[in-house]
């Protein structure tokens, strides 16, 4: 029996050098294009050769292209099915928002996710970069970490981030928040820090190759229709609060002991 996608491939993407996992991203943001494709229009698509497609799919589990494809027909079908209500699907963007969600929780990959919650372990000072459109989170964010009694920081202007750069050691962990992920001064500030001292950073981006994620240790995947109106960005913050959130309730999770206490 074709099993679900993301079930199929939770062990293999581990395995994935940059390049295909860039090509796994392209699978998950554009399945309902991709499961219509012949392997040579896929092929054409990712500027590829049949056989490396091939080799491709079989890396992730697969038998072949057509195992492949048949699983993205039943991880559709079953996600529109079972998981999104009726209800919902009539209401046009509605249907894209949750799909947005669903595809950033599953392609979390564990083995980040286990360096991350290794990493609160030992305790380090959090310091939380945002540029101006993820600049809102920022204090929730903070909260977040401080809930776990972590020193946490996010400064709200640039005079402040320089005076924390002097305090920022390698114990230290960097949470850089940018969608685009080539926000200029955040990187700037994270550069001039490496001259320095060698902290942790961890980044949360969209799901393309660019400068932030490069430069991290772990970097996280959202899934996120680009909004503007009247000059403004309104493309949602949820995706990466949600990945935030995630991360620190399974470290509760993992260091609650059996009579339900914390032990931190």
């Amino acid at each position: 029996m074709t099993t679900d996608f993301f079930e199929a491939t939770r062990e293999t993407i581990r395995m994935l050098n940059p390049t295909e996992r860039r090509l796994f991203d392209y699978v998950v943001k554009n399945m309902d294009k991709v499961k219509s494709m012949s392997i040579q229009k896929f092929a054409a698509e990712n500027f590829l050769s049949t056989t490396t497609v091939f080799r491709f799919t079989q890396k992730l589990g697969f038998a072949g292209y057509a195992d492949f494809i048949n699983s993205l027909i039943v991880t559709c079908h079953s996600r529109q099915d079972s998981l999104i209500p009726n209800g919902i699907l009539k209401q046009g963007y509605s249907e894209e928002y949750l799909k947005n969600i669903m595809e950033i929780v599953r392609v979390m990959p564990e083995s980040e996710i286990n360096k991350v919650t290794a990493l609160l372990a030992r305790r380090p000072d959090i310091y939380i970069l945002t540029d101006a459109n993820t600049h809102t989170i920022a204090q929730y964010s903070e909260k977040l970490f401080m809930g776990l009694g972590l020193h946490a920081y996010a400064p709200e202007a640039s005079y402040q981030m320089q005076n924390l750069a002097n305090h920022i050691t390698g114990n230290d962990m960097l949470i850089a928040l940018s969608y685009s992920g080539q926000d200029s001064a955040m990187i700037d500030f994270i550069e001039r820090v490496f001259l320095k001292e060698r902290p942790f950073l961890m980044s949360i981006t969209r799901a393309d190759n660019n400068i932030l994620e490069n430069l991290s240790d772990t970097n996280f995947y959202i899934f996120a229709d680009e909004i503007r109106l009247n000059d403004m960005d309104l493309t949602s913050c949820v995706p990466m609060i949600m990945i935030l959130e995630l991360l620190v309730y399974t470290f509760i999770s993992r260091s609650s002991n059996q009579s339900g206490q914390l032990d931190l």
